[in-house]
């Protein structure tokens, strides 16, 4: 009878258990996240891209094509792995406005680099005399950057304002 008892009382422990420990979780998914924190994170996800681009200028500057197309693989594999960290950031207490600025942005620069920049490095890279097409390529590399950064500080404006209270 004791040894009944003891399993008992162990079934009830075990089962306040699983649902202490669910409980925990459900709240955890609840929780509010901090803006500044989640900003932060942000802001650490867009700068990835600052080394590469750098890099990238760099490279094409000094005319060293095949280590401007490293830089192009490379950041191409990083713009994907900041896509996936952005995502697994996910949106702010269900505002998702800044987390969808910056991953159409990202989404954008896998564009010019998985596109333009391979056309832009072989153009130059082969010495073909084409300032047109060079400078379509430039301009669309550069519009697009641009357009990218109005878009992600729009939206960050608009979230500072919304949560810096």
């Amino acid at each position: 009878m004791n040894v009944l008892l003891k399993k008992i009382k162990m079934k009830k422990l075990f089962l306040k258990g699983i649902v202490l420990s669910s409980l925990l979780v459900m709240m955890s998914c609840n929780e509010k996240k901090d803006p500044v924190q989640y900003n932060n994170e942000i802001v650490t996800v867009i700068n990835g891209s600052d080394k590469h681009m750098t890099d990238m200028n760099s490279a094409m500057q000094s005319k060293d094509y095949d280590k401007a197309e490293k830089v192009r693989v490379e950041w191409e594999k990083a713009i994907d792995q900041d896509i996936k960290k952005m995502e697994d950031i996910g949106d702010f207490n269900g505002d998702a406005q800044l987390q969808n600025a910056v991953l159409n942005g990202l989404k954008g620069y896998k564009k010019i680099v998985t596109n333009d920049y391979p056309k832009l490095i072989d153009l130059r890279k082969k010495n073909t005399q084409d300032p047109a097409a060079e400078q379509l390529l430039l301009n669309n590399i550069n519009n697009a950057f641009e357009n990218m950064a109005e878009n992600v500080n729009q939206a960050s404006d608009k979230f500072e304002r919304d949560y810096n209270k």
